[in-house]
């Protein structure tokens, strides 16, 4: 059955319907943001018309309808097309051309073979220009704007009123995060606000920026929107995650930052698709590094655990942890001598904080001040992390199996050390 073919049907319930509506207690403005199966009495204004089984019938014996929506909701559709053809009649246009109107994105939407989904965060403690970052893979960073939000999440004022509510919650900031994936219609998917790809994509994106760079990046809750030209039975705002200020340094975006930022996302992408068994000491890792920056606190002495948590579980070590661990990152990052003698003594330090915090034994002024500054062995992780990220996606001679064979001997010979670097793209 043609959609067209439904004109007259749903024309009939529809005008039915809005003359019971309108004389019932709750009126045309009550069942203005009516969503079906919500409300029994607003529904039952609509399903009490003569004309509703012929209209559910005719949904049902549609090939669009089946496709895409299921014929076992073509009872949500018939409601839903009556409730929101009273949103816009409740907004001063007449029965007959809010009618016309609805038909006409009911015939859109039905006739499209795919969903979009779109995400939407505040992010904290970003500089960055006031232009759209866009990264790929359904990934943009956005000036906040109610109108472009309104227009690509299809929100209307309660929707934005909740979500500039959050921007005072992560301390201000003028810009957002946002995530768009696609996927084909089935009844499976006919009342999903999410493909599951959303939170995997920007957290990923999130653990990128800050591997690629200096700065306590963050986003707050998630909100979730599945824009259509017809809305088939979604209601209320669809958020998850929380939103918490963190002060501290602004993380610095530009255009420049993007190649590098999406490759470290491309690495990140990569290493995901391996089983989860595969280098499960790396997952730990960047668990670790992530919960630098995501703990709920954020104290000092959680991100200087967190820190040299991911560089045990990176090297695997079981003894000798505060030497093995320092030969082996300083030998794998330096270029010189010098730098390698520099970084072996920060990792030295550090570790003896570490040790001191996880044991309860007090700190030295000078190791107060070093735990207050994690930013020198924050960025030691990040280098490290990013070469082990490298090595772990590579198809090239090294690998992170060929690394855990003799590691201390690798790191002593200049020469296979120089390779091991080249490899890990860490010079």
């Amino acid at each position: 059955m043609p959609l067209e073919s439904l004109r007259e049907p749903l024309r009939a319930l529809t005008l039915q319907a809005l003359t019971s509506i309108a004389a019932s207690e709750s009126g045309i403005a009550g069942c203005a943001d009516a969503i079906a199966y919500f409300d029994s009495s607003k529904d039952e204004l609509v399903t009490a018309s003569a004309a509703f089984p012929e209209v559910v019938q005719h949904l049902a014996g549609a090939q669009d309808i089946a496709r895409y929506f299921g014929t076992n909701e073509a009872a949500r559709i018939a409601l839903q097309f009556t409730f929101n053809t009273c949103n816009l009649v409740s907004k001063g246009d007449n029965p007959e051309s809010a009618f016309d109107s609805t038909f006409r994105a009911f015939v859109s939407e039905a006739t499209r073979d795919h969903w979009t989904y779109r995400s939407v965060a505040n992010i904290q403690n970003l500089e960055g220009p006031d232009v759209p970052l866009d990264f790929g893979n359904g990934l943009s960073i956005r000036p906040r704007s109610s109108h472009e939000l309104a227009h690509m999440l299809g929100w209307g004022q309660h929707e934005l009123t909740r979500f500039f509510e959050d921007v005072r919650q992560v301390g201000g900031g003028s810009a957002v995060l946002m995530v768009e994936s696609e996927s084909p219609k089935s009844p499976d998917n006919f009342l999903l606000i999410d493909d599951g790809s959303q939170h995997v994509k920007s957290a990923r994106l999130l653990l990128a920026m800050r591997l690629a760079k200096v700065g306590e990046i963050r986003t707050g809750r998630t909100f979730a929107a599945r824009p259509a030209d017809f809305n088939v039975g979604m209601g209320g705002l669809t958020m998850y995650g929380f939103s918490h200020w963190h002060p501290g340094p602004h993380y610095s975006l530009t255009t420049d930052d993007i190649p590098r930022v999406s490759h470290i996302y491309d690495n990140l992408s990569a290493f995901d698709q391996q089983p989860n068994k595969t280098h499960r000491n790396l997952r730990l890792a960047l668990r670790a590094f992530a919960s630098i920056y995501d703990r709920l606190m954020h104290q000092a002495d959680d991100r200087i655990v967190d820190a040299i948590t991911a560089l045990e579980a990176l090297w695997k070590l079981d003894a000798e942890l505060s030497f093995r661990l320092a030969f082996r990152t300083s030998s794998l990052l330096a270029q010189s001598d010098d730098e390698r003698v520099s970084i072996f003594r920060t990792l030295t330090e550090y570790y003896k904080i570490r040790s001191k915090v996880v044991h309860g034994v007090g700190l030295s002024a000078q190791q107060e001040a070093k735990l207050q500054d994690d930013e020198p062995l924050r960025q030691i992780v990040r280098r490290t992390l990013r070469g082990f990220l490298k090595l772990s996606v590579s198809s090239g001679e090294w690998t992170l199996a060929r690394l855990d064979e003799d590691t201390d001997e690798k790191l002593l010979h200049s020469a296979s050390r120089v390779s091991i670097q080249n490899a890990m793209g860490v010079l």
